[in-house]
């Protein structure tokens, strides 16, 4: 779980996922607090306008007609507007009050004529409430308090506040729905293209990327890709066509070959001649098996054969397949086992598989020099079956199996024994012919196990 998760988060969906949903949080949040910060400002300059209103007609009116016609319009204001009546207080100054609905002036503010907000009782309330004020000082030593109760806005802006925290957290799991479908659609196209990589990696040069119509980046991409692989496609048949052909082209010429040297092995007398015959046959039958195994892998990378897939019960077809080996294997010095579970069967070519998995026997013979035992094994791994040979010998270097897979590759610098180097070669293709792989690893206790992972119904 660990290892899924780092792997994740080093993914490019995930180095793509985080910066769409930072910067659709970011967006969305710059966007409220504008709207926040923009919102306020408003309550406050109509707060302050109504409040500059209020107390500039109340200066008015004391300058026209002094401290009587100031009370007058207060106690007016404050009959006619009822509890929706603006905050005033007339104080003389020693701060007793002459006309309004506070008992007692606020603390002193520290500036002139500034607007203010603080928490005072009305004189027709129990409960304190939150008021703008503005406090001016008259010129006979009397203080105006003009202002209004700002409670109710308070709550609408608390009210604003909520809702733009709440479209906040909603944004989250938007930014996230929509970094999550940008990045799978992203992924899918990627993973598309690597599907196709995969396939013809695995020898389908039919493959071809999907293409959606849309003509966007990926879709440019994909048309190039398909080109490319149009002309791999072109270049890899033209190549399998000429191998084909030249190695079917020499095998009438090395087959009549073999036939004037057998005849003049039979006419021949001298000893050291008739010697010289037998190896020169034997060079004959090794390179018409070459030649016959170049075939059996084009023919086999082309997908020629499997119309002759039948279903195999494995148990039967390694014991059989064990009991035409055993006597060579004895005759090594090894021991040959078949080990496959009961039932288990699985679609296959018969005779290629059966020429491959001896071809692995045969170069376990030739090879495992110190071990004892071989095993023909079959095993069932969840959707696919996985067919192969094991032995106890030295096994193959980390570093060079891949080298032993190359057509012609030996791992036996001086070829001193025996072999062309397409044993493994025939393997792997016919591995490919059943949408198979085949994968060399160091067996359990030591050795090598060779295994052939193909699918278990055919596609």
């Amino acid at each position: 779980m660990g290892r899924r998760t780092g792997a994740f988060l080093r993914s490019t969906t995930f180095r793509l996922f985080v910066p769409v949903v930072l910067f659709q949080l970011v967006a969305t949040g710059g966007v409220l607090t504008f709207v926040w910060v923009a919102g306020q400002q408003s309550v406050r300059d109509e707060q302050h306008a109504l409040v500059v209103e209020l107390r500039d007609d109340l200066l008015d009116t004391y300058q026209n007609g002094g401290t009587t016609a100031l009370k007058a319009n207060i106690e007016r204001r404050l009959g006619n507007e009822g509890r929706r009546a603006p905050v005033l207080l007339l104080a003389d100054r020693e701060g007793r009050a002459i006309a309004g609905n506070l008992s007692a002036l606020p603390p002193p503010d520290p500036e002139d004529g500034s607007l203010f907000e603080t928490m005072l009782y009305r004189s027709d309330s129990t409960q304190p409430q939150t008021m703008a004020l503005s406090e001016t000082h008259l010129a006979d030593g009397s203080t105006l308090l003009a202002g209004i109760e700002i409670g109710r806005d308070l709550k609408l802006q608390r009210s604003f506040e909520q809702a733009l925290l709440a479209a906040l957290f909603l944004a989250l799991p938007l930014a996230t729905l929509v970094a999550v479908l940008t990045s799978r659609l992203v992924g899918q196209r990627v993973h598309d293209m690597a599907q196709t990589a995969h396939r013809v990696g695995s020898g389908a040069f039919e493959a071809r990327v999907p293409l959606d119509g849309s003509g966007d980046p990926f879709d440019e991409l994909a048309g190039e890709i398909n080109a490319m692989l149009a002309r791999i496609e072109t270049l890899v048949g033209e190549l399998r066509v000429v191998a084909e052909g030249l190695a079917h082209d020499l095998r009438s010429p090395v087959t009549r070959l073999r036939s004037a040297l057998e005849q003049a092995a039979s006419e021949v007398t001298d000893p050291a001649a008739e010697a010289a015959m037998l190896r020169a046959l034997t060079e004959a039958d090794t390179l018409t098996r070459i030649l016959t195994t170049a075939l059996q892998i084009g023919r086999a990378e082309a997908g020629i054969g499997r119309e002759r897939f039948e279903e195999t019960l494995l148990e039967d077809f390694l014991g059989d397949l064990a009991a035409l080996y055993e006597p060579y294997a004895e005759d090594a010095g090894f021991v040959l086992r078949a080990e496959a579970p009961w039932g288990l069967s699985v679609s296959l070519h018969r005779e290629l598989m059966s020429q491959a998995l001896g071809n692995l026997v045969d170069n376990a013979v030739k090879y495992a020099g110190g071990g004892s035992a071989i095993a023909l094994f079959a095993e069932r791994h969840g959707e696919q079956v996985v067919l192969g040979v094991r032995d106890d010998g030295p096994g193959i270097a980390a570093d060079q199996r891949e080298a032993a897979l190359q057509r012609f590759g030996r791992l036996d610098p001086s070829r001193a024994t025996a072999g062309s180097g397409l044993g493994l070669a025939l393997v792997e293709a016919v591995a490919k012919l059943h949408s198979g792989a085949i994968a060399l690893d160091e067996a359990t206790g030591g050795g090598l196990e060779i295994r052939l992972t193909i699918p278990s119904s055919r596609f």
